[in-house]
């Protein structure tokens, strides 16, 4: 068994006489052959995080288990754990077979013969047999990748942990790199922690997904969780792409108001956020509403008249930047998500809606969630 447990881990770093908290205090448990992807913007401790609990950091604070064994203090190359990189790290000289072969010929006592057959069979598990008497040098970026994937892969460890692993690809070859992880993972049984900066990653290919900023640990949850049901704007704005709406503005007699409109609130939201000053309203591109004309006036308390600034065609969908009537400030601007078919104009007037059962409400102080859009998500739903 190979669950892995962060309790409390905290890293602390000396510079001068100032002390720098890399990581505050996180725990997490990972079960076995889980695969978790710790996300987060560039500077959150995601990596900081990994390089701990492969033991290439020291841990200030806290304990890290793995299979109910406390490994702070054990050796990294005693941890039977494989870590694949964002730079790939293989060595220009060997060719790619002598790359895979090089971590069980310096760790283990293996014969040579077992060596080599370990190899070929990772190799033509992973489709890249024709590839093994070859340098890096001689390889592709997604062949390179493949390769630094097999040499993990052979030393049969019970935690992979991967850092970045796909970002120094083209969005095409990551796109079909993270199926194949996803496979792999799936067919080795291994325990897995990822770590990425790209939400689609995240959303794509977890189990679960991990969300940090300033080093501290925001929310952990299956996708679908953080995206329908996020704690704070932060986990709200980070996970989804295009990135939720947020307008600020404060609760006023049943009523969210705002410079960009007022919004009446049912009586469940009324209940949630009641007694707090500054209020955000959230909802998401896809879900606002830009109607037709026969669609007007079906809900006209939430219905408003915007200016449409900006058309982006995707192909299968249009993203429509909408702001105030007669200006083109963007401050209190809304993105909304159409059909790619749909015929939105630029420099034209949209009814839009925000529909009372999409909406979210923070804490415009603190930032914490008060009301979260109305969906059940049953175990069944989370795990489709």
């Amino acid at each position: 068994m190979s669950e892995l447990s962060l309790d409390h881990v905290t890293k602390v770093y000396q510079d001068d006489d100032e002390e720098i908290v890399a990581v505050d205090d996180i725990s997490v448990d990972i079960e076995d052959e889980e695969f978790l992807v710790l996300v987060g913007p560039s500077g959150c401790g995601k990596s900081t995080t990994l390089r701990m609990i492969a033991g290439l950091e020291t841990i200030t604070e806290g304990e890290i288990r793995l299979g109910g064994t406390v490994i702070n203090d054990v050796d990294t190359q005693d941890r039977d754990i494989a870590m694949v990189f964002q730079s790939y790290a293989l060595y220009p000289h060997l060719t790619a077979r002598g790359n895979m072969s090089f971590g069980l010929e310096e760790s283990t006592d293996l014969p040579d013969a077992d060596i080599e057959e370990r190899v070929e069979e990772v190799a033509s598990m992973m489709g890249i047999d024709d590839l093994l008497d070859r340098k890096p040098g001689e390889l592709s970026g997604g062949q390179q990748q493949r390769i630094a994937l097999g040499r993990a892969i052979v030393r049969d460890p019970e935690l992979f942990l991967m850092d970045e692993p796909l970002s120094n690809l083209d969005a095409k070859l990551r796109a079909e790199m993270r199926t194949e992880l996803q496979q792999l993972q799936r067919q080795l049984g291994v325990t897995t922690i990822y770590v990425t900066h790209d939400q689609t990653e995240a959303m794509t290919m977890s189990d679960r997904i991990a969300v940090m900023d300033q080093g501290e640990l925001q929310q952990v949850g299956e996708p679908l969780e953080l995206y329908h049901d996020p704690n704070n704007m932060f986990v709200a704005g980070f996970i989804g792409e295009p990135s939720m709406n947020f307008l600020h503005g404060a609760y006023s007699d049943g009523t969210f108001v705002s410079d960009l409109f007022e919004y009446p609130l049912g009586r469940a939201i009324e209940d949630a956020v009641s007694g707090t000053s500054e209020l955000v309203l959230g909802i998401r591109p896809e879900e606002i509403e830009v109607l037709d004309d026969a669609a007007v006036g079906d809900d006209p308390a939430h219905e408003y008249e915007m200016h449409v600034t900006v058309v982006e065609p995707m192909g299968d969908q249009n993203v429509v930047h909408l702001s105030r009537p007669g200006t083109d400030d963007m401050s209190d601007n809304l993105v909304a998500v159409t059909e790619g078919l749909r015929d939105v104009a630029e420099d034209s007037t949209a009814t839009v809606r925000l529909p009372s059962d999409a909406v979210h409400f923070f804490d415009g102080a603190t930032g914490v969630s008060l009301h979260n859009r109305q969906l059940d998500l049953t175990e069944e739903t989370l795990r489709l």
